[in-house]
């Protein structure tokens, strides 16, 4: 059997040193008879580097670590296959924690990352305030970090968010050109920037338009998911329907929404136009099919990925994305709406008697 050429064969056939090799190999400057002389010698020869060794010898592990609540979540599956793209281009691995895998909050894993150094960095999406401790152990360790629509302000790490504020904005333009007028907003905990930026641009856009968004039409969901929505929409809809339109902090919510919605018989968009927040591929198949602002997903996780190996030559930034809206048939002018009487919906005997949504939307 032929012995697998190495970098030496290649250098001794090219007759340049094993130095001018491995910087060819490495991107870096080599004349260009070199250049053109080593890429005919390694073709000839049928020369592929390993990459464990380029790894070691750069002191990299040749994968990063990616971090979410849930792997399971619409979202994320976008975002990773963005991360995928960019990950072929650098010949890297990648290894996956569901910090929510068994249900229970268990960040063990990524601390044995980090503190191992078992990834030359990490990416999380989503990261939360319970997450500064897994941040904090990476910083201090000066391993390479880029946070992907974070729920709090982070410094010391690369960012990559969407511009949220001019997203909640574009939707306020979009239902004040239908007539809607009374509007109302589901959005998650206190704790979720994306969320508080998408009802500041939501109240400031109608503000701008002469329309208030009243706090009475402002609620919270326990969790982004659309089983948190439908518990929200079974406690909305027990009251009589007295706004036009409503604005989810998500498009994961807004299903759980029109699920219930459907089942309560609330036509959409007739008695009440639905508007989400992510641009799920999912929103296409419904019916009515959902208005959403859309973020990049895939694009962001390309560039969470490309940020990441900046960070590894020292380079930081904020990146933040542009959302659009895409406009569906889950929204309508409001005329219709408005010149109803007051819609009472039917509710199921064995409920008891109609009450308001709580506090909290649960």
């Amino acid at each position: 059997m032929a012995k697998k050429p190495t970098i030496a064969t290649v250098a001794a056939h090219a007759g340049v040193a094993v130095s001018t090799v491995s910087r060819y190999l490495n991107g870096r400057y080599v004349s260009r008879p070199v250049r053109q002389r080593l890429s005919e010698v390694i073709a000839a020869l049928g020369y592929s580097r390993s990459w464990t060794a380029r790894n070691l010898s750069l002191g990299r592990k040749g994968c990063i670590g990616v971090v979410v609540d849930s792997s399971q979540d619409p979202w994320f599956v976008q975002l990773l296959s963005g991360i995928e793209e960019e990950l072929a281009a650098h010949d890297t691995g990648l290894m996956l924690s569901s910090l929510e895998l068994r249900g229970v909050y268990d960040p063990a894993l990524v601390f044995s990352w980090i503190r191992d150094r078992r990834v030359d960095g990490l990416i999380l999406a989503k990261s939360q305030r319970r997450e500064r401790p897994l941040l904090r152990a990476a910083v201090d360790v000066q391993l390479p970090t880029v946070v992907v629509a974070p729920d709090e302000i982070t410094t010391d790490v690369q960012v990559v968010r969407c511009n949220n504020i001019a997203g909640g904005e574009a939707v306020a333009a979009h239902l004040a050109a239908l007539g809607h007028r009374r509007i109302a907003f589901a959005g998650l905990p206190e704790h979720s920037i994306d969320s508080r930026h998408r009802l500041r641009g939501l109240r400031s856009g109608l503000q701008a338009r002469g329309i208030q968004l009243e706090a009475r039409d402002v609620y919270t969901c326990a969790s982004f998911t659309s089983e948190a929505g439908g518990r929200f929409a079974e406690r909305f809809f027990e009251r009589p329907l007295d706004v036009t339109a409503l604005v989810l902090a998500t498009d994961a919510l807004a299903f759980g929404v029109m699920r219930v919605a459907l089942q309560r018989g609330v036509r959409m968009p007739e008695d009440l136009s639905i508007v989400g927040f992510d641009g799920l591929p999912q929103g296409a198949l419904f019916h009515p099919a959902l208005t959403s602002v859309s973020q990049p997903m895939r694009d962001m996780g390309r560039v969470a990925c490309s940020r990441l190996f900046d960070t590894l030559g020292g380079r930081m930034e904020l990146t933040e994305f542009p959302m659009e809206l895409v406009e569906r048939e889950s929204t309508a002018p409001a005329a219709a709406a408005h010149a109803r009487k007051e819609m009472h919906l039917v509710v199921p005997t064995d409920r008891g008697a109609a009450a308001g949504p709580s506090a909290d939307g649960e």
